[in-house]
């Protein structure tokens, strides 16, 4: 009996799966140039089908990389955490990520291709901050414009640090302990949840 030819998967939650893993090995292997055609060939689908799932290259790239889902428990914990232990666990969670050694490589791809082009950067910030700060702070009862204002805030200090560990490498700070940096940063973005931040304008 002369078995069924193989041809491209069809569109499937399980072919989404695999062409976001491949996707994800294809660009922190070779960076943003990758095309989408190459991340077809890596998943072994058609390129058609990588476009039905994604409808451009920037939003493949950063769903393939992005650390975390809106269902993500991580996430969930710091919704749950009270306002007063929040500076602390907002950083503590972020250096675990970065830390992490596969959502660490992620991340990193991710930070360095945002520097250069202005598309990543754009959907980056929408994912660390409508989907994971603004998130966290609604769920505190912030008020919209004031949550929106905290949150650039604690997104400034983090990716900041982000910067100087992972792309500049200052030593200093790549060596120091998570205890030693969350003991540093938390009080600071305590500060910007907590205290009266004066007129918005």
């Amino acid at each position: 009996m002369t078995p069924a030819p193989r041809g491209p998967r069809g569109a499937g939650s399980d072919t989404r799966a695999e062409i976001l893993a491949a996707a994800a090995n294809v660009f922190i292997r070779d960076g943003y140039s990758a095309s989408m055609r190459a991340v077809a060939r890596a998943a072994h689908v058609d390129p058609a089908l990588v476009r039905h799932w994604f409808g451009s290259k920037v939003e493949l790239f950063v769903s393939s990389l992005r650390p975390a889902e809106r269902d993500d428990p991580r996430l969930a914990a710091l919704m749950a955490t009270p306002v007063e232990g929040l500076g602390a666990a907002i950083t503590d969670q972020f250096l675990r990520l970065w830390d992490d050694p596969v959502d660490g490589v992620r991340l990193r791809t991710v930070l360095r291709t945002a520097i250069a082009f202005d598309e990543v950067a754009t959907a980056m910030r929408g994912v660390m901050f409508d989907d994971v700060l603004m998130q966290v702070l609604l769920a505190h009862d912030y008020e919209d414009e004031d949550a929106r204002l905290r949150a650039s805030l604690i997104a400034s200090q983090m990716l900041g640090l982000a910067v100087a560990r992972h792309v500049l490498g200052f030593a200093t700070l790549e060596e120091s302990s998570r205890e030693r940096l969350v003991a540093l940063y938390g009080p600071t973005l305590q500060r910007y949840l907590t205290e009266d931040l004066g007129p918005l304008a």
